[in-house]
């Protein structure tokens, strides 16, 4: 099986953090692809309670809930990380904001700010294609592909189409 990208980031942030840690790793391979499924799964339970617990605003559109799902989940990964991957920092580890690809606090922020606003878009884009105000030929090859990678199939037959349909007409999906 292959490394998760949970397990990807705690190769990455021991390698750099936990060196003697890392270093004292028999097979570190099959250890980070066990941790990255073992943070997989815990996020994704840590995730469902955070939904349950969470009240949704009366008037939610579905961007908002789709916003608001990813900032859930979001949260999960920032604390699950935290228990199980973000470990306290050896001594003798320098810290610099050049952690080998770990993603800062503010690399953090800015992510969950990108993916608030792809979710949005993807949302708002949605609810035009269903309300009519915009149609699939609105959107240009790249745009399609992301709404294509978030609906369903069964949405394109709610547009009268299927991506057989589109490549036909030429679309690069």
């Amino acid at each position: 099986m292959a490394m998760n990208r949970y397990g990807m980031e705690a190769r990455a942030y021991w390698k750099r953090w936990l060196p003697k840690r890392y270093a004292a790793l028999p097979d570190p391979i099959a250890f980070f692809t066990n941790l990255g499924e073992q943070a997989e799964q815990q996020v994704g339970d840590l995730w469902d309670q955070l939904i349950l617990k969470d009240e949704a605003p009366a008037a939610e559109s579905h961007e908002q809930r789709v916003g608001r799902l990813g900032l859930l989940k979001a949260q999960a990964e920032y604390e699950v990380l935290g228990e199980l991957v973000r470990l306290t920092p050896e001594s003798g580890t320098a810290e610099t904001d050049e952690d080998e690809g770990l993603e800062s606090d503010t690399q953090f922020q800015a992510r969950i700010r990108r993916t608030q606003a792809r979710t949005e878009w993807l949302g708002a884009t949605a609810d035009a294609l269903i309300d009519g105000t915009t149609t699939l030929d609105d959107l240009d090859d790249e745009q399609l592909r992301e709404v294509l990678d978030y609906m369903t199939p069964s949405f394109l037959r709610l547009l009268g189409t299927s991506v057989e349909d589109l490549r036909t007409q030429g679309r690069d999906v």
